[in-house]
């Protein structure tokens, strides 16, 4: 078992997560975690990638989504009631 001091970061409690932790899990500076506090333990864990849709479709325009994904999705012949009529 690793130990590992807390310390204080302006009004807050912060831990340093030792070299040997940190490498073993893959984390860097900077990188967002997920804290839960429970009776007697402290749980992190690597916080799931959030996005947002401007962050996603960013740096093209709806056209050049669009003729990037024409034809990518085959949904087979229409069929029952979806029979549409051009």
């Amino acid at each position: 078992m690793t130990h590992a001091i807390l310390g204080r970061w302006g009004k807050n409690l912060a831990v340093r997560f030792p070299h040997e932790i940190a490498s073993q899990l893959s984390l860097h500076e900077g990188e967002l975690v997920d804290i839960e506090a429970g009776l007697d333990q402290v749980t992190i864990r690597r916080a799931v990638p959030r996005y947002d849709l401007n962050d996603l479709f960013a740096g093209k325009s709806a056209a050049e989504w669009r003729e990037d994904y024409a034809g990518a999705f085959d949904w087979g012949a229409d069929a029952g009631r979806e029979i549409v009529e051009e």
